[in-house]
């Protein structure tokens, strides 16, 4: 089987457990419990930060996988990017090496994701591209965490 260069695809939604019920009845598929995680997230633009509860939940197939994002604050997780594919994931083993390689390219960067403010981000989320899509580029180090959620249902602690 053919491996596709991305995990999994991003949708941001208004209602978290109106979405899970509607694509877990329209694919047939079963979801992970979400998370509930507190990131800094960074606008390199602007140069501000923003602490949020970031609610998501994993289809529990195979990849690429279908993860859903409660919208929420006033960055890239924002109520206007709700409704729509907010990005494609990625794995990347060096996220610092992928962010110069993004600007070098020109390619704009809508978002920084760290663990805490202060921290190394954990993810980088694109800027969207001439096609309209946005690229999330998240650290291999969180690799086995979020794979462990896939097959058990719950983010390990």
């Amino acid at each position: 089987m053919i491996k596709p260069p991305y995990y999994h695809i991003g949708i941001l939604v208004l209602n978290h457990e109106e979405a899970i019920e509607h694509y877990a009845n329209l694919l047939d598929v079963t979801f992970t419990e979400p998370t509930d995680t507190v990131l800094c997230i960074e606008n390199p633009l602007t140069q501000q930060n923003e602490n949020l509860k970031v609610v998501a939940a994993y289809s529990r197939t195979r990849p690429p996988y279908l993860e859903l994002i409660q919208a929420g604050g006033n960055g890239i997780f924002s109520e206007k990017n709700a409704g729509q594919i907010l990005y494609f994931g990625i794995w990347e083993s060096d996220l610092e090496g992928r962010i110069k390689k993004l600007k070098e390219q020109g390619t704009g960067i809508d978002a920084l994701i760290r663990p805490a403010c202060g921290k190394p981000p954990t993810a980088v989320i694109t800027a969207p591209d001439k096609m309209g899509i946005r690229m999330e580029y998240l650290s291999t180090s969180l690799r086995l965490a979020t794979e462990a959620w896939v097959i058990t249902g719950k983010y390990p602690l």
